[in-house]
């Protein structure tokens, strides 16, 4: 996240837009935007890392909150971690880190320095930002104006770091792929024409 006032306005709006995301059963009325984790101890393992983070120092703009103690629903939580060494891990659950930085190439680095380097994103109409991302960017779905989520079965994917295994994951991906990686571009941010349940805003 940029520093200065867009990267505060954006984060802002990030808070405000997440606290409004719905959680719950998949049969709960009105239909949650997303459901519970695999199982009561990774929601444990999601409060404790929370909690780790801000321990070593990380803000939190948004908590996240188990609301019943028997189900595996988790609210969205956030975390701003600028400055502090926290651990190389990945969290399968909705929390969030944020590290504001001061210019491309510094996020470029900051994004680089973990062992995973499942997905990076940019949000942006400079396309040489994004040429410049795709080289230098070690991870293995880089996109463009695009959403990290819902990879494409027909493109490679997972990367070379801890979250692939150097192999590329789509169909027939053998045949035609020398480097695993994918991109889903598009020169503009345009908001989906019907927004997914549970997304109010």
């Amino acid at each position: 996240m940029p520093r200065g006032e867009q990267g505060d306005a954006l984060l802002q709006r990030l808070v405000e837009a997440s606290a409004q995301i719905r959680a719950g059963k998949w049969d709960d009325q009105p239909a949650p935007f997303m459901g519970g984790v695999i199982s009561l101890d990774a929601a444990q393992n999601m409060l404790a890392a929370q909690q780790k983070l801000e321990g070593l120092g990380g803000k939190v703009l948004l908590r996240m909150r188990q609301p019943d103690p028997r189900s595996t629903v988790l609210t969205p939580g956030i975390v701003d971690v600028t400055g502090i060494e926290v651990p190389d891990e990945e969290y399968f659950g909705p929390l969030l880190t944020i590290i504001r930085y001061d210019g491309f190439p510094e996020a470029i680095r900051l994004a680089n320095q973990t062992r995973y380097g499942l997905a990076v994103g940019l949000i942006s109409s400079d396309a040489a930002q994004f040429d410049q991302l795709a080289d230098e960017a070690r991870a293995g779905i880089v996109n463009w104006n695009k959403p990290l989520t819902g990879a494409s079965s027909k493109a490679p994917f997972g990367g070379v770091g801890a979250s692939g295994n150097h192999r590329a994951a789509a169909w027939y991906a053998a045949d035609y792929c020398a480097w695993p990686m994918a991109s889903l571009v598009s020169d503009t941010l345009t908001l989906p024409a019907t927004v997914s349940p549970g997304l109010p805003f």
